[in-house]
């Protein structure tokens, strides 16, 4: 008999991934988007499904962000025995009796996922930056896939790029990359740059920092919460700051939903 899917919360990518499963054959249902209409059926009682899909973002206090509804959906844990469950910051679900999976821990889904986020991040700074991302000087602060995509993509726009990164080796990569290396650990301040862009997952732009850099400077934060800015010593600052979370979701969901669906189906055919 064949499993039952329900998409449970999220944003427009999980409307396009369950269409993209939908396709291949799967028996899929909706929850939590009853302001959406979608061609898809919804379900009430989710718990009959087999694979569930929560969002990349995680749930908080097992309360799933839904977008698309007025009503508070919760994850019971232990309702999810024998279950998959397929999600992002797995950490934040304690169901022991089921098989998680952490999408954003895959590389396949991260490689495939960084394309989308810097072109999100670059239409942010593009809707926020007064003058032209051409020409402009631009810092990203880490240089995972999201950040090697950003710098890629900021050049092809004639940005000036700087890239600071911890590590001696990935700062070799930036230098020829054509980008400019600093050492995280020897930034004392943002001075000289029109944007940054951070991309890692810890508190890199502290008090220190910001109060000796010139505030005219735009900030876009990409790290998950709680982030890589310290936002209250920002905003005392007078910084504009942008706490950018989700943006394949944001930007472009259909690409975005088609990444989730892919990696689900790959991790379906591995099982």
């Amino acid at each position: 008999m064949q499993r039952k899917i329900v998409f449970i919360g999220g944003d427009k990518r999980q409307v396009y991934a369950a269409l993209k499963l939908i396709k291949e054959g799967y028996s899929v249902y909706l929850a939590g988007f009853d302001k959406l209409d979608a061609d898809i059926p919804k379900i009430e009682n989710y718990y009959e499904a087999d694979i569930f899909v929560l969002p990349l973002t995680g749930v908080k206090d097992n309360v799933v962000p839904a977008y698309y509804s007025d009503k508070e959906l919760k994850i019971e844990p232990d309702k999810l025995n024998d279950k998959l469950v397929f999600m992002g910051k797995a950490d934040t679900l304690n169901a022991s009796g089921s098989t998680v999976y952490n999408l954003l821990k895959r590389e396949d889904f991260a490689e495939a996922n960084a394309l989308p986020s810097a072109e999100g991040a670059i239409s942010v700074a593009m809707q926020s930056y007064e003058e032209s991302v051409e020409g402009s000087s631009c810092l990203v602060i880490g240089y995972g896939r999201i950040g090697k995509a950003l710098s890629r993509k900021l050049r092809d726009l004639g940005a000036k790029v700087s890239v600071a990164t911890r590590s001696a080796e990935k700062a070799k990569s930036v230098k020829s990359d054509k980008n400019t290396p600093i050492s995280t650990s020897e930034l004392r301040s943002l001075n000289g740059f029109d944007i940054v862009f951070n991309t890692a997952d810890a508190l890199v732009l502290g008090a220190d920092i910001l109060r000796n850099s010139d505030n005219s400077t735009l900030i876009i934060d990409l790290a998950s919460l709680p982030g890589g800015v310290d936002f209250d010593s920002a905003e005392s600052f007078g910084f504009k700051t942008i706490h950018a979370l989700g943006l394949p979701g944001k930007f472009s969901p259909k690409a975005a939903g088609k990444i989730i669906s892919d990696t689900i189906l790959r991790i379906l055919k591995e099982e």
